[in-house]
């Protein structure tokens, strides 16, 4: 015992003995770890995980095995595993994927954000750099879990589809190579790029809102780049821009014949290694300048709730009104438009599709679809997407609203009934939809002037498209999106379910479209062609938008039935507590 004893005293002196410097960097490095441990197997134990992985997998899957999933247009005759196809595959799933880098980005960066124990770590002596860069080298962890399922889909949908017996052992080994040289160019880099680009945006405004405004200006960048390098002049602008890297293999590759691109390799030289480590370095720069500037503020205390009190300021001012839906619906317009993350994105929407209608060329029949009409689905094509993203997230955050600041306990003792509470608040958001819709219009308009470049009198042609355009293609669509997304998140009744369910829902709707032709009764929010001969398709526009809002009102109807009221004010306290006393 003595000698034991003493050994123990010798190496407890040995270690306080170690220079402070040393101790400082073994104690950071072990509370890295178990951050990092910690986030990994909270993300492990998450469902969705599982289901992220299974998206990816099956895709990837489905585009090797079979010609239901097209992942890249305009292939012609390129095999599916060639490794030009394959860089695009993996590019163009890599920007599809953004939905799911940013949930889990998201999840890691705002989780302490979400369960309202920041400020308790805040306390708990791990510093903000460690907290920070522990949950991003999580986040990575998980998103090379899930993204790996791309490469792994490809190769066995090779090997079912018949690669190692048609084509021989040679060409399964061939598969293998480049999907994993793709993975290795396209996806690892952009993953790291948009991991380090999200999470400082998650620790700049603590928001999910701002993270996704950061991924639809990625989404933006990406078919801007892609517009961009469609044209000789600004190919190399385009390919800069990318940051998914579609657009300098197809910047490197346009001069390349079918064969040529169904038998090389795309050479990470040139424009493709430039844009690679310009992205990485954009990233690691930001990343660095965040831990530099604010690390003392990673783990402060949240935003000041001013802004949030001039909101409910303002909503009361307005609610003075003579029923009560009429005051619910003025406080949810109010406090839509004065939201910073709503404002955000539709200016990124505004200006992601004007930026695009103004520099794509356009593709049309002079006969079927004049000039100006060809600009105005150009805009709505471009405007589509945030369209969905505004509908899925703010239809969430009307049922989701009350219940995350706690407060659906009171609402449901208000003297409110059920129809008063739904109408007014879907009429609210519906109305501050405007918010978006009206400088779309505008811009829109502005573009098929400029671009159509009218004589003199020609206005008046110009304005009658303009006006079934901005009813039957832009708002009346947006609409019908917003209700359906409704629908999902009060029956589903799981915030992140419901919101990737909506989106993936979309993207395999997207992918299903390009590969055979449905039916328009079953595309939610389809709107019939804008022309035909050059005259508007007034008659079918209105009967596929009354079909429409037909069934948009049954999803109406749906969420008046479910709609939760006092959700949690029932099992909040047990009964058992209750009979006890």
């Amino acid at each position: 015992m003595t000698g034991n004893s003493r050994t123990s005293k010798a190496v407890r002196t040995e270690a306080n003995a170690l220079p402070a410097a040393v101790q400082d960097t073994a104690v950071r490095r072990a509370r890295l770890f178990a951050v990092w441990q910690f986030e990994v197997r909270a993300q492990l134990r998450e469902p969705l995980t599982v289901l992220y992985l299974l998206v990816f997998g099956l895709l990837s899957f489905g585009y090797a095995a079979s010609d239901v999933v097209e992942l890249v247009s305009s292939r012609g005759a390129v095999p599916r595993t060639a490794s030009w196809a394959l860089m695009l595959a993996f590019g163009g799933l890599t920007a599809f994927g953004q939905v799911i880098t940013t949930m889990i980005a998201t999840t890691a960066l705002l989780r302490d954000e979400a369960q309202r124990t920041r400020e308790f770590v805040a306390t708990s002596g791990l510093g903000a750099r460690t907290w920070f860069v522990a949950r991003v080298l999580a986040a990575l962890c998980i998103m090379v879990l899930v993204y790996a399922a791309m490469p792994l889909g490809i190769v066995v949908g090779a090997a079912v589809s018949g690669g190692a017996t048609n084509g021989g052992l040679q060409t399964l080994l061939s598969a293998i190579t480049a999907s994993l040289r793709a993975f290795v160019v396209i996806t690892l880099p952009t993953m790291v790029v948009v991991t380090l680009l999200l999470a400082t945006a998650a620790a700049y405004t603590r928001r999910v809102l701002g993270v996704l405004a950061a991924a639809l200006v990625l989404v933006g960048l990406w078919q801007l780049a892609l517009a961009l390098v469609a044209q000789p002049h600004m190919a190399h602008v385009g390919a800069m821009l990318d940051p998914f890297g579609n657009a300098p293999v197809l910047a490197i590759t346009t001069s390349w014949s079918e064969a040529e691109r169904a038998t090389r390799l795309v050479p990470l030289t040139g424009l493709l290694l430039l844009n690679r480590l310009l992205w990485v370095s954009i990233a690691l720069a930001l990343t660095v300048a965040l831990l530099m500037t604010r690390s003392t503020q990673l783990l402060g205390s949240g935003p000041s709730p001013a802004k949030t009190l001039a909101v409910y300021r303002v909503g009361h001012a307005l609610s003075r009104a003579r029923s009560a839906t009429a005051s619910l619906r003025a406080f949810t317009s109010a406090w839509m438009c004065l939201d910073g993350g709503w404002r955000v994105v539709s200016a990124l929407a505004v200006v992601n599709a004007v930026a695009n209608a103004a520099t794509r060329p356009m593709v049309h029949d002079a006969v079927a679809t004049p000039t100006s009409a060809a600009v105005l689905l150009l805009v709505s094509t471009h405007a589509r997407l945030f369209f969905i993203l505004l509908a899925t997230v703010y239809a969430g955050e009307l049922v989701w609203r009350e219940r995350d600041v706690r407060v659906d306990q009171l609402l449901g003792s208000l003297p409110v009934s059920r129809r008063a509470l739904v109408l007014g608040r879907i009429s609210g958001l519906l109305a501050a939809q405007w918010q978006v819709v009206g400088p779309l219009a505008a811009s829109g308009l502005l573009l098929a002037v400029v671009r159509a470049t009218p004589a003199a009198g020609t206005l008046c042609s110009i304005l009658s498209p303009w006006t079934a355009w901005t009813v039957f293609v832009l708002w009346l669509p947006f609409v019908h999106l917003t209700l359906l997304s409704l629908a999902v998140h009060v029956l589903l009744d799981h915030k992140v379910l419901a919101h990737l369910l909506l989106i993936g829902g979309w993207v395999l709707a997207v992918s299903i479209d390009q590969s055979f032709a449905a039916p328009w009764w079953v595309r939610f929010a389809e709107s019939a062609p804008l022309m035909r001969e050059d005259v508007v398709n007034w008659g079918v526009l209105a009967q596929r938008g009354a079909y429409w809002s037909a069934v948009s009102a049954a999803c109406g109807l749906l969420c008046w039935w479910r709609w939760p009221v006092g959700a949690t004010a029932a099992t909040s306290v047990p009964r058992t507590s209750l009979t006890s006393r």
